[in-house]
């Protein structure tokens, strides 16, 4: 708020409403809180789906797009907070003109910048305890400028509003280009990202809260300046707001204070930017500005903004930084809202953020970026745009590595024979975003795919796949259980005499999948028994594109040694494990409930980037709960210790927190034995629990009748992290 309740809306505002009347100005002002406003929207659905650190927007597009993007745009929005302090240095130099006129103006700047600059290199936690007092002299004079309507200091007649002004000054564009400013304060509080306690919970509340406020406040500033004074006064004197004012030295003090604290934020926030920048090797000497001093401050980064923006300051003008300013700061709010749909648009179970906003947000906010870097000024357009395409390109050259996984993967992913030739060449490690369920499911007849059709249908939708593979056994083997073998594959049968009906159509199941909007493929191989055609079949498909990444049974049907064949081969080829239990009686249910259990971490109850056989586990919850728009969700564990109660019920919230599982996840910790407790936990229609390397048989299946529900035994293959 301090940041957008500034220099543009005391300095500036009255001015824009004599060029363009109230009509032109309220038009300039809405077209910018919408680019402002759809990049705030997408800044905070963003916000919701990343662990932030520090950086800001420069974070979140890099964690998003990669650093070279990042970088790309980084380096402008490092520039434009940077001259952000500038131009905060030349309103406070105005309203000081005002009060001592005969003082050189660039002399005054310079002042102001020496004292600022210091105070941030001395404590740049001054900057918050600040806050509070500046923001209530700016309430005072807001107060002090309502009365002025009330006709309390005042001695001038209310005047009736121009609706369309002569635009004198050089257009719609020119006076956009220099009020726009005015809403660019919705990323300091982003970039202050690495000092925030909940920057997930914090930058989304914050930032849309100002923006609304502000919006609310320049509307009807604008309307007071219409009111208060003439056209021409308003064309010709900036600081006709402390004149009409109830108590015009209150609307100075608001003027000079927040034009000061801007500036400190200013020089707080850019220097974490150029940090970041250093830190993740963007430019040049990532030892110089990537160090930190024993405090935790940025003082190298500091530095070398004071001297930047000392140089901007020889511009002179405010209005020449505003407009330089506005350009970078679209370049950034087009970038935020490309992230937010492309992310949004590929629809990857990666992208679950807390805070959604329909597509068309950004999509509104891209053209109306574009729309007003292109009218403002073509050919600095053509530059900044080349400016931002050559970083780029010089940074893709350099072959950064970024250290999390971005969503680039899951672009490559959506695309056709460009993307496939592209992420071959990406190291299978770098898909964690991109990871999406793609089962391989072996099967002996049809009727097993007929009876869990629509589990699997809820497993991959709407972007996982199915690679079904009949297996025409060659030889006789017990790998199914007695209750579960069917007339054709009974002992004694002769080998290979499987219905020829059954099998055979198994392409047919597959076409029925693609109807339901799921990728499926089916074939049929021979194989000795049923566990070499798994083997087989994993071997053969690990060098395909959707490589399967999921081994999918189900543990009812096959005897012990098959089971534990199923967890051996899913290990050798870098596969998970999912099991399906299915009970007798109650099979899949109501469909809506869904209890997920976590074996006792104790005595250390640390969530990292990787979960101990969880990953894959909160993944398929989330999948099947999305799919079956699901009631209830129960994140449950059982502590041997009663003393860890405490820390196991904190581990639960932090998992449903960061794992970005549905708001309503209920968290519940039970004490004594795992088999004892289970009987206890509340009725759901599919239990899911970790499978452990040695496959008992006798476990799982008590297991599913203490719980009276199906259960799906599930175990990681350490290339998917539910945290990503």
């Amino acid at each position: 708020m301090l940041t957008i309740l500034g220099v543009i809306m005391y300095l500036r505002e009255g001015w824009v409403v004599g060029q363009a009347g109230l009509g032109g100005a309220v038009l300039i002002i809405l077209l910018t809180f919408l680019i402002t406003g759809t990049a705030a929207l997408s800044l905070s659905s963003i916000t919701t789906n990343i662990r932030m650190g520090a950086g800001g927007v420069f974070y979140i597009i890099s964690q998003s797009l990669g650093l070279e993007p990042g970088g790309s745009i980084g380096i402008p929005l490092y520039l434009g907070q940077a001259l952000s302090a500038a131009l905060y240095i030349y309103g406070f130099s105005e309203a000081w003109l005002y009060l001592f006129p005969d003082h050189p103006q660039l002399l005054v700047a310079y002042g102001v910048f020496a004292v600022v600059f210091t105070a941030t290199l001395i404590s740049t936690r001054l900057a918050f305890r600040l806050q509070g007092l500046v923001m209530f002299v700016i309430l005072v004079s807001l107060g002090s400028i309502v009365l002025g309507l009330t006709g309390i200091g005042r001695q001038e007649p209310l005047h009736n509003p121009q609706l369309w002004g002569p635009f004198d000054a050089g257009g719609f564009w020119v006076l956009f280009a220099i009020f726009f400013p005015a809403g660019t304060g919705i990323k300091v509080g982003a970039s202050m990202s690495g000092a925030l306690a909940d920057p997930r919970r914090s930058i989304p509340r914050g930032t849309l809260a100002a923006v609304g406020t502000a919006l609310v406040v320049y509307l009807f500033m604008a309307l007071w300046y219409s009111l208060v004074a003439t056209p021409e006064e308003l064309r010709s004197n900036y600081l006709v707001v402390v004149e009409r004012a109830a108590r015009g030295e209150l609307v100075l003090a608001g003027i000079l204070a927040s034009t000061f604290t801007a500036t400190l934020s200013s020089l707080v926030a850019a220097p974490r930017v150029l940090h970041a920048l250093g830190e993740q090797g963007i430019i040049p000497r990532r030892d110089f500005f990537g160090r930190l001093t024993p405090g935790g401050e940025p003082r190298n980064a500091a530095l070398v903004t004071g001297g930047l923006v000392g140089l901007a300051l020889l511009l002179g003008s405010l209005d020449r930084i505003a407009v330089l300013i506005t350009m970078f700061y679209l370049l950034t709010y087009l970038t935020i809202d490309l992230v937010i749909l492309v992310e949004q648009g590929l629809g990857m179970i990666s992208f679950r953020p807390l805070f959604r906003i329909p597509l068309w947000v950004p999509m509104l906010g891209i053209a109306a970026c574009l729309l007003a870097i292109f009218v403002i000024s073509p050919a600095f357009a053509l530059i900044a745009l080349t400016l931002v395409a050559g970083i780029y390109v010089y940074l893709t050259n350099r072959k950064l590595q970024t250290p999390w996984q971005t969503v680039r993967s899951s672009i490559f992913v959506s695309l056709a024979d460009w993307a496939a030739k592209r992420i071959a060449r990406t190291p299978e490690e770098a898909n964690e975003r991109s990871w999406k369920p793609d089962l391989l499911v072996p099967v002996t007849s049809r009727s097993q795919l007929d009876g869990t059709f629509r589990f699997l249908r809820v497993l991959t939708e709407p972007k996982g796949s199915l690679k079904i593979v009949g297996v025409r056994c060659l030889e006789e083997a017990p790998e199914t259980l007695p209750a579960a073998r069917t007339p054709e594959s009974s002992p004694g049968t002769p080998a290979g005499t499987t219905r020829p009906d059954d099998l055979d159509t198994l392409p047919e199941v597959a076409r029925m999948f693609q109807q339901e909007g799921v990728y499926a493929t089916a074939t049929v191989i021979e194989a000795p028994s049923l566990a070499k055609g798994v083997q087989m079949s994993a071997a053969v498909l690990r060098g395909s594109y959707f490589r399967p990444n999921v081994l999918f049974g189900l543990a009812h049907l096959y005897a012990p040694p098959t089971l534990q064949h199923f967890v051996d081969t899913a290990a050798a080829h870098q596969m998970g494990v999912a099991l399906l239990y299915l009970h007798p009686e109650a099979g899949l249910g109501y469909e809506h409930r869904l209890n997920v259990w976590v074996r006792d971490q104790s005595p250390t109850w640390q969530l990292g980037l990787r979960l101990a056989n969880l990953d894959l586990t909160v993944l398929l919850a989330y999948q099947i709960f999305r799919n079956w728009r699901g009631r209830e969700l129960r994140l449950l564990t059982v502590c041997e210790d009663p003393q860890e109660v405490p820390n196991a019920r904190a581990y639960l919230r932090r998992l449903v927190e960061d794992a970005r599982l549905p708001p309503g996840a209920v968290c519940r910790v039970y004490t004594g034995r795992f088999l004892e407790r289970l009987a206890e936990a509340p009725r759901a229609d599919v239990q899911l629990l970790g499978l452990p390397r040695e496959v008992d048989p006798a476990f799982l299946k008590t297991v599913v009748f203490r719980t009276r529900s199906s259960c799906l035994f599930v175990r990681d293959s350490g290339r998917e992290s539910a945290l990503a």
